[in-house]
């Protein structure tokens, strides 16, 4: 069920690639169709879901029993749902100044692997590990966007928009790792792991579209697929751990109109 609905998002987008791809190629009949747009601007609520492949590493390393204990921890995490709410005004034109800010959350999970000196032994290490699955990223997100408003009809409008993306996002990373040991003879271990939250900004960019049909002259309701990406840098044991945000967004909502 969680695979079918992964792919929710990606069949709104392909929708929608495939329609606008209709009408930028079809130059002749789109600009029979288009018309003008004569409202002042626009008003967008939506739930969305965000695909992403967000895994990276972070290493860790310790003084233990008089030698170096080293740990990494294996981050993965993936998309997640949230809301996106967005506004435009027209300044000239078909053309909008708009922008739009989004909300998304999700878990995600770290496997912790160690080699742990030996408490009796030196130059014996001794592996262990730990698996953490209630990690939370969080990602919020500002996307300035110039759009051109496309009507079709009275009912039915297409936008196309792009401009710049300001992130902000929260990861949970491994603070401390230390041996927990299980008796005599000490050959095997496990791991106690801790973890604290991080935050960081990223700068990137976004493009997407967004199909609309109005139920009345000032409310209506629509779909949308989005791609808004950068890259934030993450504050980690022994540096900095670069990480991919954002991802291909796309949902439906509200559509109002003034």
């Amino acid at each position: 069920m969680q695979q079918t609905g992964k792919q929710v998002p990606k069949v709104i987008a392909g929708a929608l690639a495939v329609f606008a791809f209709g009408i930028v190629f079809s130059p002749d009949e789109a600009a029979a169709q288009i018309q003008p747009w004569e409202d002042s601007g626009y008003v967008s609520v939506n739930y969305a879901y965000e695909v992403a492949d967000r895994s990276f590493s972070e290493g860790l390393s310790a003084t233990v029993y008089d030698e170096t204990a080293t740990y990494t921890a294996n981050h993965s995490g993936g998309g997640g749902g949230g809301f996106d709410v967005g506004a435009g005004w027209r300044v000239w034109r078909n053309l909008a100044a708009g922008v739009t800010v989004t909300s998304f959350s999700t878990s995600s999970g770290a496997a912790v692997s160690g080699a742990v000196p030996h408490p009796l032994f030196y130059n014996r290490p001794r592996n262990a590990t730990f698996n953490q699955t209630d990690l939370e990223y969080t990602e919020l997100g500002v996307h300035l966007q110039a759009v051109w408003v496309m009507p079709l009809s009275e009912k039915i409008t297409v936008s196309v928009g792009a401009g710049p993306s300001f992130f902000s996002v929260k990861q949970a990373l491994i603070s401390t790792a230390s041996p927990s040991e299980l008796g005599a003879p000490f050959n095997v271990t496990s791991i106690a792991a801790t973890f604290s939250t991080t935050s960081a900004s990223a700068f990137g960019g976004n493009a997407g579209l967004d199909l609309t049909y109005m139920f009345t002259e000032r409310l209506g309701g629509g779909i949308f697929a989005r791609w808004a990406g950068g890259s934030a840098s993450l504050a980690v044991s022994g540096g900095n751990q670069s990480i991919d945000v954002g991802g291909v967004q796309s949902g439906a909502g509200i559509r109002v109109t003034f």
